[in-house]
């Protein structure tokens, strides 16, 4: 059999990320940061790792079938010259987690992130924070004695059955994480918050807490999270649970004045909702927050839900209590209407609206046929009382649907700062950090990956997270240079994003001449859409072309963040 080695391979938009990866210093600054053998190590730990940061963004494939798909790709652009697939074993790639894991990973990242922000000149003006659950398989009998451990909590991927790890993030306005950890999976998120804000105080200069704007879920307000923003000065936005008293007065207060400020749409979707604003202020625990109360024009289909099936609950409660009513009988007219003014008064509040008929009957006392010749003994008059219960009130239903979506943001920001447009647009700004979970929740990567040790999965969680670091930084670069990128498919994306340039380069080659000189094999639909994303990235085509190479002997350097 003639079987020939082709010469061509596929690659992607990985060597885009690469290309990222060397502009901040990615693989240099994890050898500087982890220790290991540089005499007796061919592969450095920075490489290992940066394979399993592309292969998480590109390829999501177990580890140990990792060699077999690096097999089909050209390894020596996505790493390095002289790089090949069998370097990087599922043993190679464990024992760089192990490395990662002994070196306190959660500074490691936080230091790449910080060199990031200052090679990109990219700044933190304002930041978001959140937390997502990542389900895993396996036992980890005796993880509990490690710093991260995968254990059984609130799953945000509805699956309570299997233990669990959380990833948090802080991200700024554009979405680049800056900080980020891997928890055990039973932490709460109050305390995270808790536990973040200790972070900022400790990495962050006096001017830039500052400055700052923290903002988070509902879980960041609770009385101790309170406190500590209060003591440090810190300024934040938060939506304010419905837990707290306040939430219910200020929002009685905002309907009670009914003078909505109308913000307009804060979306760009033609679909996008119109909000309204109340300004209001109020106290918790003696300290005094702006709390903004604000109503949407797209009510939540869960709220909608909860509300019918009470609606519903109320109407079957009322048909019950108007059979007991209907069922008495009563000796004089007086009686009855009194019986059914309690009625009414119990069911004032309900949803439909009901009418009420008092009717006069004749009852015979004797049992069998009346007499032909009845006395007055053998009867009398008693009074009765019929029900209609009509159809749900449906204007009452939409007002209480409208209040029931309302919510409330706090903040220490007064209104001369921050409008109320803005300090929504903010906090709506939360899904920057959400988007990146998508790389975190995707099976095919973790789910079908069984580490028996907990600090290798911990490590592993930490490898997600830059590899989110690296997708924020293609974006960032796509959308500041305002290249519009033309596909195939579509129309001109004005605002692509990282996975539709993925999507975009999934079938581009790198193709080997007998020279030895690689050149880069894509269809000509795509070699504008190929043009358009290496313009608006700034890298140049070589990228695709040209292994980097890579040194043995780094010398260290000192790092601010790491101190």
């Amino acid at each position: 059999m003639n079987i020939l080695t082709p010469t061509s391979r596929v690659v992607g938009a990985a060597p885009l990320f690469r290309h990222l990866a060397d502009d901040i210093g990615l693989v240099d600054l994890i050898n500087r940061l982890v220790s290991w053998d540089r005499d007796h190590c061919r592969i450095s730990p920075g490489e290992r790792l940066l394979a399993l940061v592309l292969d998480v963004l590109l390829g999501k494939s177990p580890l140990y079938r990792f060699t077999e798909r690096w097999a089909t790709t050209d390894v020596a652009i996505l790493i390095g010259a002289g790089r090949e697939a069998t370097d990087f074993t599922d043993d190679s790639l464990g024992r760089a987690l192990d490395k990662l894991a002994r070196a306190h990973p959660a500074r490691v990242f936080s230091a790449i992130a910080a060199q990031a922000y200052l090679r990109e000149e990219i700044t933190l003006e304002s930041g978001h924070w959140d937390s997502t659950s990542r389900s895993v398989t396996g036992e980890y009998a005796g993880s509990d004695t490690a710093p991260v451990h995968p254990a059984y909590g609130h799953s945000k991927d509805h699956r309570p059955d299997l233990k669990q790890i959380l990833l948090t993030l802080f991200v700024n306005r554009e979405g680049v994480p800056r900080f980020g950890t891997v928890e055990s999976g039973q932490r709460s998120d109050k305390t995270l918050n808790a536990e973040m804000l200790e972070q900022w105080i400790a990495a962050l200069e006096p001017e830039q807490l500052a400055k700052l704007l923290y903002i988070a879920d509902s879980a960041l307000v609770t009385g101790p999270n309170l406190e500590r923003l209060d003591r440090q000065q810190i300024r934040f936005v938060s939506r304010c649970p419905e837990t707290f008293g306040i939430v219910a007065t200020v929002k009685q207060a905002a309907w009670a004045a009914n003078r909505w400020q109308a913000l307009g749409t804060i979306g760009q979707r033609r679909d996008a909702a119109h909000y309204w604003a109340s300004e209001q202020t109020g106290e918790i625990a003696g300290r005094r927050y702006r709390l903004v109360v604000y109503r949407s024009s797209t009510l939540d289909r869960r709220r909608t839900q909860t509300l019918d099936r009470e609606i519903s609950r109320s109407r079957r409660a009322m048909e019950r209590a108007a059979q007991d009513l209907q069922r008495q009988r009563f000796a004089c007219v007086a009686d009855a209407e009194a019986a059914v003014q309690r009625w009414q008064d119990a069911w004032r509040s309900g949803w439909c609206a009901a009418d009420t008929t008092i009717a006069e009957e004749t009852v015979h006392r004797q049992p069998g046929r009346p007499r032909k010749d009845p006395r007055p003994e053998d009867s009398c008059q008693e009074w009765r009382v019929a029900v209609t219960i009509g159809a749900v009130d449906a204007t009452r239903r939409q007002q209480e649907l409208e209040r029931r979506g309302t919510f409330v943001l706090i903040t220490t920001v007064p209104d001369h700062e921050v409008s109320t447009v803005e300090l929504l647009r903010e906090y709506k700004g939360q899904i920057s950090v959400e988007r990146h979970f998508h790389f975190v929740k995707d099976p095919l990567f973790v789910d079908a990956l069984f580490l028996k040790k907990a600090e290798r999965i911990e490590a592993l969680g930490y490898v997600l997270l830059v590899a989110c670091l690296l997708y924020s930084l293609l974006e960032r670069r796509l959308r500041r240079t305002g290249v519009s990128i033309p596909s195939p498919s579509r129309r001109l994306l004005t605002h692509p994003t990282g996975h539709e340039v993925v999507r975009l380069l999934e079938s581009l080659q790198v193709a080997t001449d007998p020279q030895g000189q690689r050149h880069i094999a894509l269809d000509p639909l795509f070699h504008p859409t190929l043009e358009a994303i290496l313009t608006a990235v700034g890298i140049p085509d070589s990228t695709f072309t040209i292994p980097p190479v890579r040194t043995m002997t780094v010398v260290p350097e000192p790092f601010e963040e790491m101190k």
